[in-house]
């Protein structure tokens, strides 16, 4: 049975640098959250605001280790673009449930 997962995301201090230094960093990530997005195992993500390279993305998955794969995966992963302090934490929704009606119960 499919969770919920919240990834709440915090890059490293040199990602600008970096992601200036290699645009193809960006699309690829892109090209990543479409995938995921397409498969139905990323449900909604977005950066905070002021854009400070946090943010959030919510996936699922059938456990916590299967949701860090999947983050694993990412290009923020493989590019060293995540901090140690990026989290993944399963998610519980109380209210609004409804809306994420792929997510099995």
């Amino acid at each position: 049975m499919s969770q919920l997962f919240a990834v709440v995301v915090t890059t490293v201090r040199e990602y600008y640098d970096y992601k200036n230094a290699h645009p193809e960093h960006d699309l690829n990530q892109l090209a990543w959250f479409r995938e995921q997005y397409e498969k139905g195992t990323l449900l909604c993500c977005g950066p905070f605001f002021p854009h400070d390279g946090t943010g959030l993305w919510v996936i699922q998955a059938e456990n916590l280790e299967a949701a860090q794969a999947i983050v694993n995966s990412s290009p923020r992963v493989r590019d060293g673009m995540l901090a140690d302090s990026a989290r993944v934490v399963k998610w519980e929704v109380h209210i609004g449930r409804d809306r994420f009606e792929s997510v099995n119960r």
